[in-house]
């Protein structure tokens, strides 16, 4: 059973999302918090009491500009495994929100303004991602990181790293296919199933690039191994030397 909580303050966009994943993705339980500027702690708790696979914020609520992700960083702060994604009407015109998103370890974002397109990419996204890791049983070591794929962990000096999904997909599609470029257009088509907008693909790689190499530093302020290729993209490129 796949639970989906949304937290959102509009019951209309509450009872439309209900709606329309409740049809179109099976086994699934969906649950909504009507945000009425409550404390953080209330929804924490109800966190902790349902147990959601997907959490679904809207990004703007009770007036207050971008309190979903504040949200969300507060949740995650006791729930770092949290699988959450964004939803906004401001995803055009406020170039900040993918930014900040991907800051505090958000999937994605959707738009309320393309939501026919949106909605059906995000079921695909419950479906095929949230499950992902029962195809993935290989363990690769490539020092100083291992990456199990099963687990969906990756190491460094052997300390776990706490990467989002699409860090996740990112970093060890580069690993695997190491030294070899790709630009910011396949490394988003890899690692979500998201449809590819031209105006935001770029700065969302940008963004979660930038995250995983911050997340090595705080590990080995020296360990660099996302090198960018000028006017194409970025490839993993390390000679470890024990």
């Amino acid at each position: 059973m796949v639970e989906i909580l949304i937290i959102e303050d509009d019951q209309v966009w509450i009872d439309i999302l209900l709606d329309e994943l409740e049809n179109s993705i099976n086994n699934s339980s969906v649950k909504s918090i009507l945000y009425k500027n409550q404390d953080y702690d209330y929804f924490l708790e109800k966190v902790t009491q349902i147990k959601p696979s997907l959490v679904i914020f809207d990004v703007n609520m009770g007036g207050n500009p971008q309190e979903g992700i504040k949200l969300a960083k507060y949740i995650k702060k006791k729930y770092s495994n949290l699988v959450f994604v964004f939803l906004t009407s401001q995803k055009s015109v406020d170039p900040l929100i993918l930014d900040n998103a991907a800051s505090v370890g958000a999937e994605t974002v959707y738009d309320k303004n393309d939501f026919v397109n949106d909605i059906e990419v995000l079921g695909k996204f419950i479906k095929n991602s949230l499950n992902k890791s029962n195809d993935l049983v290989d363990i690769i070591k490539e020092p100083p990181l291992e990456i199990d794929y099963k687990a969906r962990s990756i190491k460094l000096h052997n300390i776990e790293i706490d990467f989002t999904r699409m860090e996740f997909e990112i970093l060890s599609h580069l690993i695997k296919n190491k030294n070899q470029v790709f630009s910011k257009f396949q490394l988003y088509d890899h690692s979500t199933n998201d449809t590819v907008h031209e105006n935001t693909f770029e700065n969302t790689i940008v963004s979660h690039i930038k995250a995983i190499r911050d997340k090595f530093k705080k590990i080995d302020k020296n360990f660099n191994p996302i090198k960018t290729v000028q006017s194409i993209g970025y490839k993993y490129d390390y000679k470890y030397d024990n």
